[in-house]
């Protein structure tokens, strides 16, 4: 009776501790990244964004957008010179969470007050010392990888290039493999601050094709304009040192999210087979079987099934519902060879009925707990 006792004991602390780290576990290490990636925007990456985003392809929408009020982080520069600026996206393709890329093929244009700005390609004259270089001259792309960008239009007021290649990005994969992502194309003036240049968005001439991302649906691009704000005067002796410098920005984003679960279930089906055939020892007799076998032969598929999921992500990614999920697998087929054991164990001391009476407990018992907790792993993470 005593050992029965310490059985069951053991057993619960194990359970126990299982859905300690299923809940607790996941919501400190979401935390500690969300502290993570607001020290990444430390000081000298700050980001003020103005007023609320706006919906391409949809004039109504956007002069709605235009009246609403808006009370940004910092006083909207007023004296930059506007420059119109408009994004057709027409493919996006190669999501690499394990790089941190995506590659996008897209149309940029440019409109300006030509007055206020030299040509495109020119260098100041006497006459026109003091006008800023051409917008399309500054142009520069946030996170830019191996980005092959093709002037198509250069003249006094307007520019349109076409944009071809890999972004870099960084991806929260928390809920990987139940994800969903904003895909960003940042578009920054490399040379003037924001008193001189001030980004607007062309949102009714915006857009996108009909693409389609392998494996994603997408919704409506959206576009907002901000301020990126670097605590350096870039070496400029003409100003005070560690005075900030503001550059004027504007984003495109594209949202994304898995297709339904077809994914999931692909990358998990096997963890469940394999936990769920080592649940099975449970219910078979010891005699003429090694049920040890279940349990071990269980362990080496979830182990591949880890494997699996760590070569679609980041070596040194936080951990995900996927990671969770195995660490679960791994609990039970745990507690399932322990108790395994104590059957096999009851059963050579001559009780067939109190070791099958074990079996038919903890299958009733650790069956139920790990199909709850892996439903409110991915419900609440």
């Amino acid at each position: 009776m005593r050992s029965r006792t310490l059985l069951i004991a053991g057993a619960v602390a194990i359970l126990a501790a299982i859905s300690l780290v299923t809940f607790v576990a996941p919501r400190l290490s979401r935390a500690f990244e969300d502290m993570r990636q607001a020290e990444s925007n430390g000081p000298g990456d700050d980001v003020s964004e103005h007023g609320n985003d706006v919906m391409l392809g949809d004039p109504a929408e956007s002069e709605q957008r235009d009246d609403e009020p808006s009370e940004p982080e910092r006083t909207l520069p007023t004296a930059g010179a506007p420059v119109s600026v408009g994004l057709y996206i027409m493919d996006i393709s190669h999501i690499n969470f394990a790089e941190g890329t995506f590659a996008i093929d897209a149309y940029v244009w440019m409109n300006w007050d030509a007055s206020r700005f030299l040509a495109p390609g020119a260098e100041a004259s006497a006459e026109q010392a003091g006008l800023p270089r051409a917008p399309c001259d500054t142009i520069g792309f946030v996170g830019a990888f191996e980005l092959n960008i093709v002037p198509i239009v250069k003249k006094p007021g307007y520019a349109q290039f076409r944009v071809i290649g890999t972004i870099r990005q960084e991806f929260n994969l928390a809920r990987f493999p139940l994800d969903r992502h904003v895909l960003r194309l940042g578009i920054e003036d490399e040379e003037h601050p924001d008193h001189m240049v001030r980004y607007e968005a062309d949102a009714r001439n915006s857009g996108a094709t009909d693409f389609r991302i392998t494996g994603w649906t997408h919704d409506r691009p959206s576009v907002s304009t901000y301020t990126r704000t670097y605590e350096t005067n870039f070496g400029d002796r003409s100003l005070p040192t560690g005075d900030e410098s503001h550059f004027a920005g504007i984003a495109f984003e594209i949202p994304i999210r898995q297709v339904r679960l077809a994914y999931f279930v692909k990358l998990t089906f096997g963890l469940f087979i394999s936990t769920v055939l080592a649940l099975m020892s449970l219910v078979v007799a010891h005699y003429g079987v090694d049920r040890l076998g279940f349990p071990v032969g269980a362990l080496f598929a979830v182990v591949a099934s880890q494997w699996v999921v760590g070569e679609a992500l980041p070596p040194r990614a936080p951990p995900t519902i996927a990671d969770w999920l195995h660490v679960t697998s791994f609990g039970v087929i745990l507690v399932v060879t322990l108790v395994n054991v104590r059957s096999l164990l009851v059963l050579e001391n001559g009780d067939p009925e109190r070791s099958k009476a074990i079996d038919r407990f903890w299958f009733r018992i650790i069956g139920p707990t790990w199909v709850a907790l892996c439903v409110l792993i991915c419900v609440m993470a």
